[in-house]
């Protein structure tokens, strides 16, 4: 089974099916794109871990319900991407409940080495780098994920091997999502022990040195000019076109327009033009899920998703003590979030916000033993309205 697991990590985390889907055979990518699953459900059929997640459970069948009855303009490929949801959500939780935080760091290290190697053996593609993740942000956020759980590596080592490998290739995709997500992910690393300090001084020579060599290098040159304005405190306008907060402005006017029930199924994914009789004729997608969320199923979906991962962040501050990398993993989640719309058919969002649910229940789980070993009480006591945490 723990072989089985690795195998299954290593198709989420590094996307080895879109990755062979593009650059291999088609074929073999909708073999492992498939097998995936395949492998979820033997793990699931095998595992004595079953234990749903009902919130996410909720959710889909909120988003895809209500968005499906708005619209079924978009409805092509609707079924394949609702079952592929549910067979992760409710399958894929044996996986995620076995999972710990150095076997995703580790297969993290494996898809920041694609990005580095790319660089330094492929040209010609543009001068930003994603590796086995096909897309520069997606590549950024990969490497965000891992250096955030660096905090929580035992093995001094490996901890620092991965952070400079995880910086490096999360720099050179030139994501501004990465590098913003990066530096606050490292001032907050300051609140556990200032000691850290020492990251940011490393990632500003690392910063440095891909500057000055930059010339050198297959690189995007407009970004890389853009990124050596921040080092003389200013943001070059290379930063600012094209930026996200342009594109969900695009949309505002689509929410508004339906802010109850949403515009329907994909109506906000860039794949199509709206419906016949509205004017909204946006070829890119939100590239904002939360945008996407209110814009597609409406409102009350929109406050049961803000609510679940508002959750995530109040219980990662009141966690941050002990347990840092919880708030730290679900900070650069949100934060990503924030710049891509793909939720309900992105493997890697889908499984880490899983992962981060049941760590913030074992370490609840945890403290109520903890407190009935040190404060033996009644279980009508301890919990009198029969209230569940979440």
């Amino acid at each position: 089974m723990k072989f089985l697991k690795i195998i299954i990590l290593f198709l989420v985390f590094c996307n080895l099916p879109s990755y062979f889907l593009i650059n291999a055979n088609a074929a073999v990518g909708q073999l492992l794109s498939y097998g995936t699953y395949l492998l979820i459900i033997v793990y699931y059929y095998f595992s004595a871990n079953k234990k749903p997640i009902i919130p996410f459970i909720v959710l889909g069948f909120l988003y895809f319900l209500v968005s499906i009855l708005v619209s079924f303009q978009n409805g092509d490929g609707f079924l394949v991407a609702f079952f592929k949801y549910f067979i992760l959500i409710v399958m894929g939780v044996s996986i995620v409940t076995d999972t710990t935080k150095d076997d995703i760091f580790k297969v993290l290290l494996l898809g920041s080495l694609s990005i580095i190697l790319e660089s330094i053996f492929i040209e010609g593609i543009g001068g930003r780098y994603r590796g086995f993740y096909l897309n520069p942000n997606a590549a950024g956020y990969a490497c965000i994920l891992g250096y955030s759980l660096s905090f929580s590596i035992g093995n001094k080592k490996l901890k620092i091997l991965g952070q400079i490998l995880f910086s490096i290739a999360g720099l050179i995709t030139f994501s501004r999502t990465f590098l913003l997500i990066w530096i606050l992910v490292n001032l907050l690393s300051l609140l556990i022990n200032f000691s850290n300090v020492y990251k940011i001084l490393l990632g500003v020579v690392l910063f440095g040195m891909l500057l000055s060599f930059g010339d050198k290098l297959d690189l995007n040159i407009q970004r890389m000019g853009a990124y050596s304005g921040i080092l003389e405190g200013k943001v070059n306008d290379d930063l600012k076109e094209d930026s996200r907060t342009e594109t969900w402005a695009h949309y505002y006017n689509n929410i508004l327009t339906s802010p109850i029930l949403g515009n329907g199924y994909h109506s906000f994914s860039g794949e199509v033009y709206g419906p016949p009789d509205n004017n909204f004729t946006i070829k890119n997608g939100v590239h904002n899920t939360f945008l996407m969320v209110i814009g597609e199923a409406g409102f009350f979906v929109f406050l049961y998703f803000l609510w679940i991962y508002g959750t995530f962040l109040v219980n990662g501050v009141k966690m941050f003590d002990n347990h840092p990398v919880i708030f730290l993993v679900s900070f650069s989640l949100v934060l990503y979030m924030l710049t891509h719309h793909n939720y309900f058919d992105n493997n890697l969002v889908l499984f880490v916000s899983m992962w981060l649910f049941i760590q913030i229940d074992m370490v609840k789980n945890e403290y109520e033993q903890n407190q009935l070993e040190n404060y033996p009480i009644t279980k009508y006591q301890a919990n009198p309205l029969n209230i569940k945490a979440f």
